[in-house]
Protein backbone atom coordinates (compact mmCIF):
# COMPACT_ATOMS: atom_id res chain seq x y z
CA UNK A 1 0.00 0.00 0.00
CA UNK A 2 1.28 3.42 -0.79
CA UNK A 3 1.57 5.75 2.35
CA UNK A 4 -0.74 8.55 1.02
CA UNK A 5 -2.97 5.49 0.26
CA UNK A 6 -4.33 4.71 3.85
CA UNK A 7 -5.73 7.86 4.86
CA UNK A 8 -7.59 8.40 2.01
CA UNK A 9 -8.53 4.64 1.92
CA UNK A 10 -9.92 4.75 5.04
CA UNK A 11 -12.06 7.97 4.80
CA UNK A 12 -13.12 6.38 1.29
CA UNK A 13 -14.44 2.92 2.61
CA UNK A 14 -16.18 4.57 5.24
CA UNK A 15 -17.92 7.13 3.43
CA UNK A 16 -18.86 4.34 0.71
CA UNK A 17 -20.10 2.07 3.33
CA UNK A 18 -22.17 4.70 5.37
CA UNK A 19 -23.75 5.15 1.67
CA UNK A 20 -25.27 2.25 1.75
CA UNK A 21 -26.61 2.78 4.93
CA UNK A 22 -28.53 5.67 3.77
CA UNK A 23 -30.02 3.42 1.02
CA UNK A 24 -31.52 1.48 3.48
CA UNK A 25 -32.74 4.22 6.37
CA UNK A 26 -35.73 3.36 8.08
CA UNK A 27 -35.19 -0.60 7.82
CA UNK A 28 -34.66 -2.78 10.81
CA UNK A 29 -31.73 -0.98 13.21
CA UNK A 30 -30.42 0.78 10.93
CA UNK A 31 -28.91 3.66 12.88
CA UNK A 32 -30.41 7.58 11.47
CA UNK A 33 -27.72 9.32 9.65
CA UNK A 34 -29.50 12.12 9.35
CA UNK A 35 -29.97 12.88 13.27
CA UNK A 36 -25.65 12.54 13.34
CA UNK A 37 -25.22 14.73 10.20
CA UNK A 38 -27.39 17.66 11.97
CA UNK A 39 -25.25 17.41 15.19
CA UNK A 40 -21.84 17.63 12.73
CA UNK A 41 -24.04 20.74 11.33
CA UNK A 42 -24.93 22.08 14.47
CA UNK A 43 -21.45 21.80 15.93
CA UNK A 44 -19.83 23.88 13.53
CA UNK A 45 -19.04 27.36 15.67
CA UNK A 46 -19.78 30.34 13.48
CA UNK A 47 -16.24 31.05 13.30
CA UNK A 48 -15.74 27.94 11.19
CA UNK A 49 -13.96 25.40 13.84
CA UNK A 50 -15.56 22.96 15.74
CA UNK A 51 -15.16 22.64 19.81
CA UNK A 52 -13.53 20.90 22.35
CA UNK A 53 -15.91 19.83 25.12
CA UNK A 54 -15.23 22.81 27.01
CA UNK A 55 -16.85 24.42 23.36
CA UNK A 56 -13.80 26.57 22.49
CA UNK A 57 -12.47 25.86 19.31
CA UNK A 58 -10.00 23.88 18.67
CA UNK A 59 -7.82 22.04 15.66
CA UNK A 60 -7.99 18.60 16.85
CA UNK A 61 -12.07 18.77 16.86
CA UNK A 62 -12.28 20.49 13.65
CA UNK A 63 -10.12 17.73 11.79
CA UNK A 64 -12.79 14.86 13.27
CA UNK A 65 -15.91 17.55 12.39
CA UNK A 66 -14.40 17.70 8.89
CA UNK A 67 -14.02 13.93 8.45
CA UNK A 68 -17.51 13.29 10.08
CA UNK A 69 -19.20 15.79 7.23
CA UNK A 70 -17.25 14.23 4.96
CA UNK A 71 -18.11 10.87 5.45
CA UNK A 72 -22.11 11.94 5.58
CA UNK A 73 -21.62 13.77 2.03
CA UNK A 74 -22.88 17.18 4.12
CA UNK A 75 -19.48 19.16 3.82
CA UNK A 76 -20.47 21.30 1.03
CA UNK A 77 -18.11 24.24 -0.17
CA UNK A 78 -19.66 27.13 2.18
CA UNK A 79 -19.67 24.70 5.26
CA UNK A 80 -15.44 23.81 3.89
CA UNK A 81 -15.19 27.81 2.78
CA UNK A 82 -15.95 28.52 6.63
CA UNK A 83 -13.58 26.54 7.99
CA UNK A 84 -11.10 27.15 5.45
CA UNK A 85 -11.38 30.71 7.14
CA UNK A 86 -11.07 29.97 10.58
CA UNK A 87 -7.76 27.20 9.52
CA UNK A 88 -5.79 29.63 7.23
CA UNK A 89 -6.08 32.31 10.70
CA UNK A 90 -4.10 29.35 12.76
CA UNK A 91 -1.51 28.15 10.21
CA UNK A 92 1.18 29.53 12.30
CA UNK A 93 -0.10 28.71 15.58
CA UNK A 94 2.51 26.99 18.22
CA UNK A 95 0.82 22.85 17.86
CA UNK A 96 1.76 19.51 18.57
CA UNK A 97 2.26 16.93 16.53
CA UNK A 98 -1.37 15.87 16.84
CA UNK A 99 -2.55 19.70 16.28
CA UNK A 100 -0.05 19.58 13.25
CA UNK A 101 -1.36 16.78 11.50
CA UNK A 102 -5.00 18.02 12.54
CA UNK A 103 -4.15 21.12 10.28
CA UNK A 104 -3.13 19.83 7.56
CA UNK A 105 -5.68 17.31 7.06
CA UNK A 106 -8.43 19.56 7.31
CA UNK A 107 -6.77 22.03 4.82
CA UNK A 108 -6.88 18.91 2.48
CA UNK A 109 -10.54 17.98 3.15
CA UNK A 110 -11.71 21.57 2.71
CA UNK A 111 -9.70 22.05 -0.22
CA UNK A 112 -11.52 18.47 -1.56
CA UNK A 113 -14.67 19.80 -0.78
CA UNK A 114 -14.61 22.90 -2.99
CA UNK A 115 -13.20 25.49 -0.63
CA UNK A 116 -10.16 27.60 -1.25
CA UNK A 117 -7.06 26.35 0.26
CA UNK A 118 -6.13 27.95 3.31
CA UNK A 119 -2.55 26.73 2.74
CA UNK A 120 -2.23 28.99 -0.17
CA UNK A 121 -1.41 31.91 1.90
CA UNK A 122 1.36 29.71 3.59
CA UNK A 123 5.26 30.48 3.06
CA UNK A 124 5.72 28.65 -0.39
CA UNK A 125 8.05 26.18 1.29
CA UNK A 126 5.73 25.24 4.32
CA UNK A 127 6.44 21.70 3.33
CA UNK A 128 9.69 21.59 4.01
CA UNK A 129 9.58 23.79 6.85
CA UNK A 130 6.58 21.51 8.63
CA UNK A 131 8.87 18.30 7.67
CA UNK A 132 11.88 19.91 9.23
CA UNK A 133 9.99 20.45 12.80
CA UNK A 134 8.09 16.99 12.62
CA UNK A 135 11.98 15.69 12.96
CA UNK A 136 12.24 17.63 16.02
CA UNK A 137 10.07 14.98 17.28
CA UNK A 138 12.32 12.16 16.36
CA UNK A 139 13.45 9.84 19.36
CA UNK A 140 16.49 8.10 19.48
CA UNK A 141 14.40 4.99 19.58
CA UNK A 142 13.36 5.78 16.01
CA UNK A 143 10.11 6.74 16.82
CA UNK A 144 8.92 9.90 17.09
CA UNK A 145 7.56 11.52 20.80
CA UNK A 146 4.53 13.82 21.90
CA UNK A 147 6.61 16.99 22.37
CA UNK A 148 9.99 17.90 21.10
CA UNK A 149 13.08 16.30 21.62
CA UNK A 150 11.68 13.52 23.78
CA UNK A 151 13.24 10.57 25.22
CA UNK A 152 11.58 7.34 23.62
CA UNK A 153 9.19 7.54 20.91
CA UNK A 154 5.26 7.22 21.14
CA UNK A 155 3.25 4.46 18.92
CA UNK A 156 0.64 6.69 18.49
CA UNK A 157 2.50 9.54 17.67
CA UNK A 158 4.90 7.79 15.48
CA UNK A 159 1.50 6.78 13.32
CA UNK A 160 0.28 10.28 13.07
CA UNK A 161 3.76 11.41 11.85
CA UNK A 162 3.98 8.83 8.96
CA UNK A 163 0.09 9.83 8.28
CA UNK A 164 1.24 13.52 8.10
CA UNK A 165 4.30 13.35 5.74
CA UNK A 166 2.28 12.40 2.63
CA UNK A 167 -0.52 14.70 2.99
CA UNK A 168 2.30 17.39 1.90
CA UNK A 169 3.79 15.18 -0.63
CA UNK A 170 6.22 13.62 1.63
CA UNK A 171 7.76 10.25 1.87
CA UNK A 172 7.66 9.03 5.60
CA UNK A 173 11.50 9.62 6.14
CA UNK A 174 13.67 6.14 7.18
CA UNK A 175 11.02 3.66 6.74
CA UNK A 176 13.20 0.90 8.26
CA UNK A 177 14.19 3.17 11.93
CA UNK A 178 10.42 3.01 12.09
CA UNK A 179 10.03 -0.75 11.79
CA UNK A 180 12.52 -1.27 14.33
CA UNK A 181 11.09 1.60 16.42
CA UNK A 182 7.58 -0.83 16.39
CA UNK A 183 9.53 -4.22 17.00
CA UNK A 184 10.64 -2.69 20.34
CA UNK A 185 7.15 -2.09 21.32
CA UNK A 186 5.56 -5.76 20.49
CA UNK A 187 4.97 -7.37 23.30
CA UNK A 188 4.24 -11.57 23.93
CA UNK A 189 0.38 -10.88 23.87
CA UNK A 190 0.28 -10.03 20.49
CA UNK A 191 -0.32 -6.58 20.45
CA UNK A 192 1.72 -3.11 20.71
CA UNK A 193 2.00 -0.62 23.55
CA UNK A 194 2.32 2.97 23.27
CA UNK A 195 5.18 3.44 25.88
CA UNK A 196 8.54 0.83 26.11
CA UNK A 197 7.51 0.56 29.93
CA UNK A 198 4.29 -1.07 29.39
CA UNK A 199 4.14 -4.92 29.55
CA UNK A 200 0.05 -5.40 28.68
CA UNK A 201 -0.91 -3.74 24.89
CA UNK A 202 -3.61 -1.89 24.08
CA UNK A 203 -6.29 -1.46 21.01
CA UNK A 204 -5.30 1.86 20.61
CA UNK A 205 -1.38 1.17 19.93
CA UNK A 206 -1.86 -2.18 18.93
CA UNK A 207 -4.09 -0.19 15.62
CA UNK A 208 -1.61 1.76 15.14
CA UNK A 209 1.12 -0.15 14.78
CA UNK A 210 -0.95 -2.43 12.12
CA UNK A 211 -1.83 1.08 10.39
CA UNK A 212 2.06 2.05 9.92
CA UNK A 213 3.18 -1.39 8.66
CA UNK A 214 0.67 -1.06 6.56
CA UNK A 215 1.60 2.20 5.35
CA UNK A 216 5.11 1.14 4.86
CA UNK A 217 4.50 -1.98 3.11
CA UNK A 218 5.51 -4.31 5.82
CA UNK A 219 2.60 -6.17 6.54
CA UNK A 220 2.21 -9.64 9.69
CA UNK A 221 2.47 -12.60 8.39
CA UNK A 222 -0.15 -15.10 9.06
CA UNK A 223 0.64 -16.35 12.32
CA UNK A 224 1.83 -13.10 13.97
CA UNK A 225 -1.63 -11.84 12.25
CA UNK A 226 -3.86 -14.62 13.85
CA UNK A 227 -1.88 -13.74 17.32
CA UNK A 228 -2.90 -10.72 16.93
CA UNK A 229 -6.47 -11.29 16.24
CA UNK A 230 -6.73 -13.58 19.59
CA UNK A 231 -5.41 -10.51 21.62
CA UNK A 232 -8.03 -7.94 19.63
CA UNK A 233 -10.42 -10.22 20.50
CA UNK A 234 -9.11 -10.69 23.85
CA UNK A 235 -10.80 -7.10 24.49
CA UNK A 236 -14.03 -7.70 23.81
CA UNK A 237 -16.23 -6.17 26.80
CA UNK A 238 -18.88 -7.21 28.32
CA UNK A 239 -21.11 -4.12 27.14
CA UNK A 240 -20.82 -5.20 23.32
CA UNK A 241 -17.59 -3.21 22.80
CA UNK A 242 -13.71 -3.49 22.90
CA UNK A 243 -11.89 -2.48 25.79
CA UNK A 244 -8.99 0.04 25.06
CA UNK A 245 -6.57 -2.75 27.41
CA UNK A 246 -7.65 -5.49 29.51
CA UNK A 247 -7.33 -3.99 33.11
CA UNK A 248 -10.74 -2.01 31.80
CA UNK A 249 -13.70 -2.72 32.87
CA UNK A 250 -15.84 -0.95 30.00
CA UNK A 251 -15.34 -0.70 26.05
CA UNK A 252 -14.92 2.95 24.52
CA UNK A 253 -16.29 4.10 21.04
CA UNK A 254 -12.14 4.61 20.00
CA UNK A 255 -10.94 1.21 21.22
CA UNK A 256 -14.01 -0.56 19.39
CA UNK A 257 -13.52 1.56 16.15
CA UNK A 258 -9.95 0.79 16.23
CA UNK A 259 -10.00 -2.79 17.38
CA UNK A 260 -13.12 -3.25 14.69
CA UNK A 261 -11.49 -1.08 11.47
CA UNK A 262 -7.72 -3.16 12.29
CA UNK A 263 -10.14 -6.75 12.00
CA UNK A 264 -11.84 -5.68 8.86
CA UNK A 265 -8.34 -4.27 6.82
CA UNK A 266 -6.70 -7.34 7.52
CA UNK A 267 -9.55 -9.49 5.97
CA UNK A 268 -10.78 -10.86 9.34
CA UNK A 269 -14.33 -9.17 9.18
CA UNK A 270 -15.68 -12.11 10.40
CA UNK A 271 -13.83 -11.94 13.45
CA UNK A 272 -15.62 -8.62 14.33
CA UNK A 273 -18.28 -9.00 17.14
CA UNK A 274 -20.60 -7.71 15.02
CA UNK A 275 -24.39 -8.21 16.98
CA UNK A 276 -22.71 -7.16 20.41
CA UNK A 277 -21.15 -3.91 18.38
CA UNK A 278 -24.46 -2.57 17.12
CA UNK A 279 -25.97 -3.06 20.75
CA UNK A 280 -23.41 -1.43 22.17
CA UNK A 281 -23.90 1.38 19.42
CA UNK A 282 -27.55 1.79 20.18
CA UNK A 283 -26.31 2.89 24.13
CA UNK A 284 -23.83 5.06 23.17
CA UNK A 285 -25.97 6.60 19.75
CA UNK A 286 -27.87 9.91 21.33
CA UNK A 287 -31.23 10.64 20.68
CA UNK A 288 -30.60 13.93 19.27
CA UNK A 289 -27.32 12.89 17.33
CA UNK A 290 -23.91 11.88 18.39
CA UNK A 291 -22.18 9.65 19.82
CA UNK A 292 -20.20 9.24 23.40
CA UNK A 293 -16.80 7.90 24.65
CA UNK A 294 -19.02 4.83 25.86
CA UNK A 295 -21.80 4.15 28.51
CA UNK A 296 -19.92 5.55 31.43
CA UNK A 297 -19.76 9.27 29.52
CA UNK A 298 -22.14 12.05 30.13
CA UNK A 299 -21.03 13.76 27.29
CA UNK A 300 -20.26 14.20 23.41
CA UNK A 301 -17.90 15.76 20.97
CA UNK A 302 -17.22 15.41 17.18
CA UNK A 303 -14.41 12.90 17.68
CA UNK A 304 -16.38 10.64 18.98
CA UNK A 305 -19.04 11.02 16.84
CA UNK A 306 -16.47 10.07 14.16
CA UNK A 307 -15.66 7.33 15.79
CA UNK A 308 -19.56 6.08 16.27
CA UNK A 309 -20.44 7.00 12.73
CA UNK A 310 -16.95 4.87 11.38
CA UNK A 311 -17.66 2.20 13.75
CA UNK A 312 -21.58 2.00 12.15
CA UNK A 313 -19.88 1.78 8.33
CA UNK A 314 -17.92 -1.02 9.68
CA UNK A 315 -21.02 -3.10 11.75
CA UNK A 316 -24.18 -1.73 9.35
CA UNK A 317 -22.94 -1.10 6.10
CA UNK A 318 -21.58 -4.51 4.32
CA UNK A 319 -22.65 -5.35 0.76
CA UNK A 320 -25.73 -6.85 0.62
CA UNK A 321 -29.12 -5.81 -0.71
Amino acid sequence: MSQAGYLFRLNAELGKRLGRLKNRQGSGNTPDLGSHAEYLANRQLPEGGFPDREGEPDLYYTAFGLRGMALLGILDPRRATRAGEWLAAHLASQATVVDLHALVESCLLVSLAGAPDPLSSASPDWQERLSDLLQTFRTSDGGYGKVPWATSGSTYHSFLVALTHPLMGRQVPDAQGLLSFLAGRERPDGGWVEAPAMRKSGANPTAAALGLRQMLDSPLGHARLEQTAVFLDSLAGTDGGYRANSSIPLSDTLSSFTVAWSLDQHGLAGRIRASALARYLEMVALPGGGFRAGVWDSGDDVEYTFYGLGLSALVHGAEGP
